[in-house]
């Protein structure tokens, strides 16, 4: 063989042997976050990961790289390029989202393996966000990676994850049923004071739960949707309002079909010594209107009754008794 020959073969030979540790070299490149933000889009994701109070920095404290999360094929990789020359996107870029079994996948070493794993782990906290009454979320609902996390129970229970890197405004509505009609109530509302008064003999819930009603005989189906649906994040829950034809409709068996038949039940009520229809208290006082049997009836708490008419007006407006107002009583 020539001389000329050989020092052709090595040149090719060296050739290939380059461009083999080249390629070798660029494709390990392309493998580490800065070489991510060669496209100038990509500077901010680069930055969350470098140095930020997001969960991308988090991440590379545990030497997790772009690529562990975001694992395109060759041939998405050259779309997303093309895309990128061609101009063909926005900013900011679509998050990618995730499912429960692929952070489960790589948080073994924390005990993230379950969702029940990540319910003991916030188990000391004063409301567990992970044991809700909204059941299994995505891990992502709450927790991101290039931008702030969203503290989801913010927006009825008020700040649960607080400290740099979260925020309480809510971006993404979990696909999640919020309420349901066979839901603890519970769950979201401070029932203690309710469950007490239907064992409290002096108010008339007690009554009632006596005569076997449960919670939905009086607050009805229909009526606690409509709340539900007009409800507020954060905001109270208007109080249920009751009509009187909504009393006489389940107190057939007490005759109190009518208000005309209320007022004669007690046509013969003395109070203080006075002779006194609490039901009719201003007969003959043109423009009165019959007063709601809610307004001195309470279910859940102390009912004014006959009081409330001295209490609520009478005594507010300086009066002393019902004779002051109308004579011969």
């Amino acid at each position: 063989m020539s001389k000329k020959r050989i020092v052709v073969i090595a040149v090719l030979l060296g050739v290939v042997v380059l461009g083999g540790v080249g390629a070798a070299g660029l494709w390990q490149y392309h493998e580490q976050p800065e070489f991510c933000a060669t496209c100038h889009i990509m500077d901010p994701y680069l930055e969350s990961w470098q140095s930020s109070d997001y969960g991308a920095a988090g991440h590379a404290e545990q030497d997790v790289a772009c690529l562990d999360c975001h694992e395109p094929t060759v041939q998405q990789q050259m779309d997303e390029l093309v895309m990128y020359v061609q101009g063909d996107f926005t900013v900011p870029l679509d998050e990618r989202e995730y499912g429960n079994e692929f952070c489960f996948d790589c948080h073994e070493a924390n005990e993230h393996t379950t969702y029940e794993e990540v319910i003991q782990l916030t188990a000391d906290l004063e409301i567990n966000p992970h044991a809700s009454h909204l059941g299994e979320m995505d891990c992502g609902t709450c927790h991101k990676t290039h931008r702030p996390s969203e503290d989801y129970c913010a927006q009825c229970h008020g700040p649960v994850a607080t400290g740099p890197g979260w925020t309480t405004e809510v971006t993404t509505t979990a696909e999640v049923q919020v309420w349901a009609p066979d839901m603890d109530c519970s769950a979201c509302h401070v029932m203690d004071p309710y469950f007490a008064s239907l064992q409290d003999s002096n108010l008339l819930a007690y009554t009632h739960a006596q005569e076997g009603l449960e919670c939905l005989d009086c607050h009805e189906l229909e009526a606690v949707e409509q709340v539900h649906e007009e409800a507020v994040a954060g905001g109270r829950i208007r109080p249920r309002t009751v009509e009187m034809e909504f009393c006489f409709d389940c107190h057939l068996p007490n005759e109190h079909t009518s208000y005309e038949q209320v007022i004669e039940r007690t046509r013969d009520y003395v109070t203080e010594g006075e002779e006194i229809n609490p039901h009719d208290p201003h007969a003959g006082v043109e423009g009165m209107e019959p007063v709601e049997c809610s307004r001195c009836h309470q279910m859940h708490e102390e009912s004014p009754l006959i009081d409330g008419c001295y209490d609520g007006c009478h005594h507010r407006a300086g009066l002393g008794s019902c004779n002051d107002c109308h004579e011969g009583w």
